[in-house]
């Protein structure tokens, strides 16, 4: 068996073991030795806790640099939901896609489309009563991590869904192959919140390769995106319409996923330590009459991940009006 790869790491010359970062990790993934953090492989679940806590900026993440791209004659973006959050209500979402385009990408494959296509899917598990219960989301992959470190017996209970990143990974090649375009030249690039994604991207445990070929930062890629959104912004119309409808960009929010849920008991919980108390509660047998179960590692959703550069609360504030917007 190989190693398991992870994204977070250490820059040990910044360190000075000051303890916040084991203060915080949710699976006791740190320890300080001579005088310096210690990550330990086996627990840690690429949550990046540590990167938003450590005063040092000792912890960091490893995604793909924006050059990347240009390793494929087509490359395409997928840009996470929690994207659009990051820029002020007067740029729209179209000329965030535009904006894109611009910078080098072929094409743009919204991951809140193809949420909504995991979102009715999920429904009919739903109303599957054969199905352990409570359902649990398989879209945030640290908590899927801290559920086979942590809660073994409830692996079962996880979603067998793709998460909506790699079904819009797998329906842009899909798409662009049927267009004539040869898969060799294809690559699609996510543009995460979360280090955790890269990790599972790297790791692919659920199949023997990631659709995603690479996986870039939102705190990398805001600056030359707000660059290029704003070297646009005087055309008169966008050659792009999104796909997406409100209900998809509203999974960058906790409680997003399962807002447009018609059946069943639903919960959902953000931050690991809430996460965990409801893992908990269900691997004890207590929560036997909740339908699904939504938990997302970081506070407010993927709003508030650790590669986002936008206040998480007006981040949510701009989410939630893009939650009323139509196809």
């Amino acid at each position: 068996m190989g190693s398991y790869f992870h994204s977070v790491t250490l820059d040990k010359e910044k360190c000075v073991g000051c303890t916040n970062c084991i203060k915080r990790c949710p699976t006791e993934a740190i320890r300080v030795h001579e005088g310096r953090a210690k990550i330990m492989d086996e627990r840690c679940i690429d949550c990046g806790e540590c990167i938003r806590v450590c005063p040092q900026h000792a912890k960091l993440a490893i995604t793909d640099p924006l050059k990347i791209i240009k390793k494929y004659e087509y490359p395409v973006a997928l840009p996470a939901p929690a994207l659009f959050g990051q820029f002020p209500n007067s740029i729209s979402v179209d000329q965030v896609l535009e904006g894109l385009l611009h910078m080098g990408f072929f094409r743009v494959w919204e991951v809140a489309r193809a949420a909504e296509l995991v979102t009715e899917a999920t429904e009919q598990f739903i109303l599957d009563n054969s199905r352990p219960r409570p359902l649990i989301s398989s879209a945030c992959p640290a908590v899927v991590r801290l559920i086979t470190i942590r809660y073994p017996e409830l692996i079962e209970n996880i979603l067998p869904i793709d998460s909506p990143m790699e079904l819009a990974a797998r329906l842009a090649k899909e798409e662009l192959i049927k267009e004539g375009y040869p898969a060799e030249g294809l690559g699609v690039f996510f543009i995460s919140p979360c280090a955790a994604k890269f990790t599972s991207v790297n790791n692919s445990l659920a199949r023997e390769k990631s659709f995603v070929d690479g996986v870039l930062s939102i705190a990398d890629i805001y600056g030359p995106l707000l660059k290029s959104i704003k070297s646009i912004c005087n055309k008169k119309e966008s050659s792009i319409e999104h796909r997406a409808s409100g209900s998809g960009f509203k999974w960058a929010i906790t409680g997003g996923e399962s807002s447009h849920f018609t059946k069943g008991n639903i919960i959902a919980a953000d931050g690991l330590n809430n996460v965990a108390s409801v893992l908990e509660d269900i691997d004890k047998g207590k929560l036997k009459e909740i339908d699904f179960f939504e938990g997302l590692a970081c506070p407010g959703g993927c709003v508030g991940g650790p590669l986002t550069v936008e206040n998480p609360f007006m981040a949510k504030s701009k989410i939630r009006a893009l939650g009323s917007l139509d196809t």
